[in-house]
């Protein structure tokens, strides 16, 4: 999908906000990289320098009108005698087709506190296991909820630099999973959230990947 001379969208991302929206195109590409010009500033117009393994969210659009998004990191390379950036070129469960909604998900323990939307019932305390930008699992041991039931939902997001993000989201319980004889897989999507609280989850989800990625090259 990608190829030389595809025109991308580059938004710098700090915690969960968009700090700087840039525009750039690919400069070249090899079977695991991608190599791009040195992205303009679409308010300025000015060329923005980036810090080595600066996280970014990278858009573009496919030559059938489908929009891609991943997130990635950035480093400075020379490349044919030019300064251009570099970053790992995107798997397909990397890049999401936002008109479809797909998100990668990964395992993750995370505070969460599900609260019935009758508030004489009792909420379930627990955790994650795992998240994308679509949704939750979350451990129960016991089947409080039925399929179909909407909820208030309570998880706890850390980020960088000790940052944490709270997410009051409304869910739809999709189903139980038994995953031994005493415990359950709860699936809740999450049915109204704030788009900047989502990709908040999405930047969660690829930090994971990579950190996991790092782990396993050392």
């Amino acid at each position: 999908m990608l190829s030389v001379g595809k025109k991308l969208s580059i938004e710098t991302v700090k915690g969960d906000q968009i700090e700087e929206k840039l525009h750039s195109k690919v400069f070249d590409l090899t079977k695991d990289k991608v190599f791009i010009d040195y992205p303009i500033n679409q308010e300025t117009g000015r060329t923005h320098y980036f810090l080595e393994n600066t996280k970014v969210r990278v858009s573009f659009v496919s030559d059938h009108e489908v929009v891609y998004r991943f997130y990635t990191e950035v480093k400075r390379r020379k490349r044919e005698g030019m300064a251009v950036l570099e970053f790992p070129l995107p798997t397909k469960d990397e890049m999401m087709k936002i008109q479809r909604r797909q998100y990668v998900r990964v395992d993750a323990n995370l505070d969460a506190a599900l609260y019935p939307l009758d508030e004489e019932r009792e909420p379930l305390i627990s955790y994650t296991m795992d998240i994308s930008g679509g949704g939750v699992a979350v451990k129960s041991n016991d089947r409080l909820f039925s399929e179909g039931e909407e909820l208030d939902m309570m998880i706890v997001l850390p980020l960088e630099s000790n940052q944490y993000v709270y997410l009051n989201v409304k869910g739809e319980v999709i189903r139980y999973t038994q995953t031994d004889g005493s415990s359950w897989k709860l699936s809740v999507k999450f049915k109204s959230i704030d788009e900047q609280k989502r990709e908040s989850v999405i930047k969660f989800c690829f930090d994971q990947q990579l950190e996991r990625r790092r782990k396993l090259r050392s």
